[in-house]
């Protein structure tokens, strides 16, 4: 039953996932030199901003793919479910990606 949800969640994230994960790319490429010097400070502002955008992820999202929500709803879930689980899944890849980056950085 778990399973089945979490991929429930992955298809649901999979329609916003690519344009998240741009986000996170863009954000980690534009302050790349910067990481190394002021990781903390850069983590807050970057989850600060990841937040941001998440939230307007979100919204366009519910008010583009209103009509499929149905979808998730038959198969169990509701649409706190999944969008807290789609963001959870979001937030640990951005995490993966940022200690990834800072750790390729440090053995520079």
């Amino acid at each position: 039953m778990l399973f089945r949800k979490l991929k429930v969640i992955w298809l649901f994230y999979r329609q916003f996932g690519l344009a998240s994960n741009l986000v996170t790319v863009a954000l980690i490429g534009v302050s790349l030199e910067r990481i190394k010097d002021y990781f903390p400070l850069f983590i807050v502002y970057f989850l600060w901003f990841k937040l941001l955008s998440n939230g307007i992820i979100g919204y366009l999202t519910r008010r583009m793919f209103k009509d499929r929500f149905w979808f998730y709803y038959n198969l169990g879930l509701s649409e706190t479910a999944l969008f807290g689980g789609a963001f959870a899944l979001d937030f640990l890849i951005t995490l993966l990606l940022i200690f990834t980056t800072y750790q390729l950085l440090l053995r520079q």
